[in-house]
């Protein structure tokens, strides 16, 4: 029976597994490759300011259905510190027709583009006028206009707008929230204007954007003839105050510098001092000075206001305006500005009239 071990081994021995095909990694999946998305063409300058008339043209008119059809799904407007949405401005142009409210018209200048990346903004000055409309008068409003645009699939559209006063109105209330704080501006009269009087003569002064009344003052207090005009009611009170507390005579005129009348041959003394650069001005101003009479500048040179919209005068362009009369001084100086109290590039510049 020498076989039954060898048999039993047989049996007790498990049949060796067969091997086993090494598994097979899945065939990748290719992702469908989305079509791009549609881009919105460019949009140059003149294209982007004739988008913002379509689109103020829509909101004058009351035209809603042309007014949602240019503004974005996250559009909104900021004005006089709120924001209003989409549906507002829809509601109220809707119930506008309904009531068969006559549309204004606007008149917009100062138009330029700004531009980021993937944004286009329009600024514009505009008049809008709004016809009379049952108790209601006729009005109308100046501010200035910021659209910004978007692209939005294959067009543009506003994101934002918003709105801030502008004209004579603002500006008097921007200058009479700068005469309450008197934060960043020299409050005594401008050196300059002290060295050039100096030893002069004294007769009728005017003095233009005379503020708070500084240089003004000075000048009353050297027995000059004085007028001060400005836009601001603040700065022309404190004026009025600061006189009677000094015992000084002033005469203070609240007008538009644009509008007033400077006269003929009127003045002895002109200053401008930190008043608006503007060659216009200049011309008005030369012929109300007498033979013999100064006028007097201090203001920023071009190169320290760019990007302001301040304006400035280049080198020796004062000495051209007025070509003819005895310069008395024109300098370029790096020195601290009576407004902004920082150093920075000026000119000073005093003619006399032949």
């Amino acid at each position: 029976m020498r076989w039954l071990p060898a048999v039993l081994l047989l049996v007790a021995c498990p049949k060796a597994p067969e091997p086993k095909c090494p598994e097979q990694p899945a065939a990748p999946v290719t992702a469908a490759v989305p079509p791009p998305a549609p881009k919105a063409p460019e949009l140059d300058d003149q294209a982007v300011i004739s988008q913002s008339h379509a689109f103020l043209d829509a909101f004058d008119k009351a035209d809603s259905a042309a007014f949602k059809a240019l503004i974005g799904p996250t559009f909104v407007r900021f004005a006089r510190s709120r924001f209003y949405d989409a549906a507002y401005f829809v509601k109220s142009m809707d119930a506008a027709r309904e009531r068969k409210v006559p549309a204004s018209t606007r008149v917009c200048k100062d138009e330029r583009v700004s531009r980021s990346a993937g944004v286009a903004i329009y600024f514009g000055s505009c008049v809008v006028s709004t016809p009379a409309f049952g108790e209601m008068p006729a009005t109308s409003l100046e501010g200035w206009e910021a659209l910004f645009w978007v692209p939005d699939g294959e067009t543009w559209r506003v994101a934002n707008w918003e709105w801030a006063r502008g004209g004579i109105d603002a500006e008097r209330e921007d200058w009479n929230d700068k005469f309450r704080t008197a934060i960043d501006f020299k409050t005594t009269a401008n050196q300059f204007l002290m060295e050039v009087v100096k030893g002069r003569r004294v007769g009728a002064a005017l003095d233009i954007a005379t503020g708070q009344g500084r240089n003004a003052l000075y000048l009353a207090g050297q027995r000059w003839r004085v007028t001060g005009v400005d836009i601001s009611d603040e700065g022309l009170r404190l004026a009025k105050e600061a006189a009677a507390a000094q015992k000084l005579k002033l005469d203070l005129v609240q007008q538009d510098i644009d509008k007033y009348d400077f006269g003929t041959s009127k003045w002895d003394l002109v200053t401008m001092i930190y008043a608006p650069s503007d060659p216009k001005l200049i011309a008005r101003i030369k012929p109300s000075i007498r033979k013999g009479g100064v006028f007097v500048l201090e203001f920023f040179h071009k190169e320290a206001t760019q990007g302001t919209g301040i304006g400035g005068f280049e080198t020796g362009e004062l000495a051209k305006h007025f070509a003819g009369w005895k310069i008395l001084k024109d300098q370029v100086v790096e020195d601290i500005a009576d407004w902004g109290l920082r150093k920075t590039k000026l000119v000073r510049f005093a003619a006399e009239k032949p």
